[in-house]
């Protein structure tokens, strides 16, 4: 086990109300042990000088396909977890599509085991959701801090149309005082659109967008949070898209939901450019939908920030057949510098943005100890170098996903220093310490 140092953060700006002030973050076995004016006697193993530099709380990112398993040729535990660190993550969450996927408690113990010590960042894990009542209760006793629902058929664990199996197993989850997660998109919908734009042998993006519809998410939404309002769950929308599905959420006092930086920034003029690497479900959408998706963003109507960070390999994206290619792209790399670069023009507050990147990411998945500076709380900090002028370059990512939708892009504002536990791991896009990252259970358990 890495040994864990004092660190001194000197002359950071801190978000005190709605103002920087300079401060001093004194660090002692993984914990934050003072926040002050005062500068601490010496006695420090390390001294950050920050003045010019802010200190947000390490980011969090509630969606992250970290892969590993048999999937290691598109990303490893080692890789994903790099790319945290370098882009300001301090603790992401990994999705249980894997292969093997993660549906069973004896899959998440194997999963754990795989993981430990070869984390960068911090990692906290969902299942997917099962209808074995039993293996709910088991895998959230593990840790599970999440169970994933895929209504667009992606994982298909149980038949989600089958409303009463569903019930069945949000009633589990509701019992076990855990969240859901939920791809939602109409898989019905969705398959039957696609098998007959396959069987007329259409295979353009123009189709894939229609197949994928805003109306497809809209259903889905107001299908999952009429049937979560009957067992009182807790569920969380993934990356939603439409303003029509964020007011549905928004209706509902038991549920919260994320965006993506690709589908808060982006409209469907990047597939001019990119094609099919800027692929992904839920797609990009039009001007129309991205625009009023920032705006619920901004004020607080969408609750986080998520990258679902999803990598693949340049041969699974660049495919003809539209059916074929891979659906993702990555962003843990990203996310910061797109998002800060907003903060910088005044898009977004500063407060905003932690709120959606730390603090509601910890308290919607009851992550203990994370996600505010504050004495006591875990040392996951970002020290963000505001002056920063970096060009968006997938050659240089950590990640093994060389490609983003967001390639060339100028940005202000990026990670200088990310701090994971009270070790300093990652300075201006390298790793530079050991991987200390710990597995993340819910709720302290």
């Amino acid at each position: 086990m890495h040994e864990l140092s004092s660190i001194l953060i000197e002359s950071a700006k801190i978000l005190v109300r709605d103002s920087l002030t300079s401060a001093h973050i004194l660090i002692e076995d993984g914990l934050i042990r003072k926040v002050s004016k005062l500068r601490p006697p010496e006695g420090f193993d390390l001294r950050i000088p920050a003045k010019g530099l802010i200190a947000l709380p390490g980011m969090i990112d509630a969606h992250v396909h970290l892969r590993d398993l048999e999937l290691s040729y598109k990303e490893t535990f080692e890789t994903g977890t790099q790319a945290a660190a370098a882009g300001g993550f301090t603790t992401v969450i990994d999705m249980p599509n894997t292969r093997p996927p993660t549906v069973s408690s004896e899959r998440l113990k194997q999963k754990l085991a795989k993981a430990q010590g070869r984390l960068f960042s911090n990692v906290a894990f969902q299942a997917a959701l099962v209808d074995d009542p039993n293996e709910v209760a088991q895998m959230s006793k593990l840790g599970a801090v999440a169970f994933k629902l895929y209504l667009n058929k992606a994982l298909e664990t149980f038949d989600s149309s089958d409303e009463a199996r569903l019930s069945s197993s949000l009633l589990a989850v509701s019992a076990s005082d855990t969240l859901m997660t939920v791809h939602a998109e109409d898989g019905v919908m969705i398959r039957r659109e696609q098998e007959d734009c396959e069987a007329k042998g259409k295979r353009s993006m123009k189709d894939f967008l229609r197949v994928h519809s805003p109306e497809a998410e809209v259903s889905a939404v107001r299908s999952i949070l009429s049937l979560a309002r009957k067992f009182r769950a807790r569920v969380h929308v993934c990356h939603i898209t439409t303003p029509e599905a964020v007011k549905l959420v928004r209706n509902a006092e038991f549920a919260t939901c994320e965006a993506a930086a690709h589908h808060l920034l982006l409209n469907q003029s990047i597939f001019k450019k990119q094609d099919s690497l800027a692929v992904c479900v839920p797609p990009i959408r039009g001007e129309r939908e991205r625009r009023g998706l920032w705006r619920l963003f901004t004020a607080g109507k969408v609750d986080i920030l998520a990258s679902d960070h999803a990598p693949h390999t340049l041969e699974e994206k660049l495919k003809d057949n539209i059916w074929s290619v891979a659906s993702g792209v990555p962003g843990l790399e990203t996310s910061l510098p797109i998002l800060f670069t907003q903060a910088v023009r005044g898009a977004i507050t500063l407060r905003r943005l932690i709120e959606a990147a730390a603090v509601l990411p910890a308290r919607i998945f009851r992550l203990p100890r994370k996600g505010i500076i504050s004495e006591g709380f875990d040392a996951d900090i970002v020290l963000v170098d505001p002056k920063a002028k970096i060009r968006i370059d997938p050659k240089q990512f950590l990640s093994k996903a060389r490609y983003s939708p967001f390639n060339g892009m100028h940005c202000t504002g990026s990670a200088a220093y990310t701090i994971v536990g009270g070790t300093l791991v990652a300075e201006r896009g390298k790793i530079v310490g050991p991987p200390v990252g710990q597995i993340v259970k819910g709720g302290g358990t």
